[in-house]
């Protein structure tokens, strides 16, 4: 049987190395990862690793420590991620990975250890089935996207955009537009935004993985997407344009010209990321031929009776988002980046 053992920078290449192998190895169980929570939050990584007595790595669980605004504990697999969680060889040594963290949750008194797994369940846990990815199958071909995949009213969009004198460009020196967009809509929709030193760590900590691409029109960027390349799965964690210019369909022009990069470049799927099924986001991703991939966030409730829910209708959370919508942009984006660390739901 493995031993279990805290991570340290003598199995940071192996780490990575089991990572690229392993089927269930993504960029979010990468080192890089922990590195960019590490440097932009300042939160505690628990890193668990499964060795042989060969000294070789059979599993992995990364975690990160969170506290809310009151102080309460909580362990999270992993922050800002879409999925994480487990990546073994096997049922065994996963049981003895999620033994260990368990462990770790009574210790440090966490309310609760989230698994964020884009795998089958993989334990009898409580389990939250509210999100899915959504994946496009590229077929190597951009032709056949357009051909099989975008809904007619799609491909509209995307001749409306063309016409409208649309430029696109790719690059890190966007930093500042990408994160000017994002902030707008993070507060129209009445989120923390993260600090720009969150983007700025994943661009320079995935380099040669990551990028930014962005729309401009009559100069200006209006849309932007930061984009991140690994297994052949070209993933899009961050994408927003300025609606004030939704009249151009500057959104459809951004998606498009990523899909067609992540053809041109070999990748085998497109990632739109994370949804709610029927949600708005969900049904745009659906237009572009995008299908479902349940993802599975599986709870020890260890100072909890249910799973946590964070729901926008109720009138607490209403309230908040409400609030937050009408802050000016210089505001919220000087309040966001303070309070987003405390917010293990993201």
């Amino acid at each position: 049987m493995s031993e279990i053992k805290f991570f340290n920078e003598n199995y940071k290449i192996q780490w990575d190395e089991y990572v690229n192998k392993s089927p269930l190895g993504t960029f979010y169980h990468l080192t890089a990862w922990k590195e960019v929570i590490e440097k932009t939050f300042g939160l505690k990584s628990l890193y668990l690793t499964a060795v042989s007595d060969a000294d070789q790595i059979e599993g992995i669980f990364p975690m990160f420590l969170m506290k809310d605004i009151f102080g309460r504990k909580y362990l999270v697999s992993n922050p800002s991620s879409n999925y994480a969680g487990l990546c073994t060889d096997n049922k065994e040594t996963g049981i003895n990975l999620m033994n260990r963290a368990q462990e770790i949750a009574v210790d440090c008194k966490a309310q609760y250890l989230e698994m964020r797994q884009m795998a089958d369940e993989i334990f009898d846990l409580p389990t939250k089935k509210d999100f899915v990815t959504m994946f496009l199958k590229l077929h190597g071909n951009e032709e056949l996207v357009w051909k099989n995949s975008l809904e007619a009213k799609t491909r509209n969009q995307i001749r409306k955009a063309e016409k409208a004198d649309l430029t696109v460009d790719l690059g890190s020196k966007y930093l500042d537009d990408f994160y000017r967009v994002l902030s707008v809509n993070f507060r129209d929709l009445g989120t923390p935004i993260y600090p720009k030193e969150f983007f700025r760590n994943i661009l320079e900590g995935f380099k040669g993985l990551s990028d930014l691409i962005v729309v401009k029109y009559q100069n200006k960027v209006i849309g932007g997407m930061l984009f991140i390349c690994y297994k052949k799965v070209f993933s899009d964690p961050w994408a927003s344009s300025l609606k004030e210019y939704n009249r151009l369909c500057a959104n459809n022009m951004l998606y498009w010209e990523a899909i067609k990069y992540a053809c041109r470049n070999g990748f085998e799927y497109f990632d739109f990321g994370r949804s709610t099924v029927d949600s708005g986001t969900y049904n745009f991703k659906k237009q572009w031929g995008a299908e479902p991939v349940q993802l599975n966030y599986q709870y020890f409730l260890n100072r909890m009776q249910k799973m946590p829910e964070v729901n926008a209708n109720e009138n607490k959370y209403q309230t908040v988002i409400n609030l937050w919508k009408r802050l000016p942009l210089i505001v919220a984006n000087t309040l966001g980046p303070r309070v987003v660390r405390y917010l293990p739901e993201l």
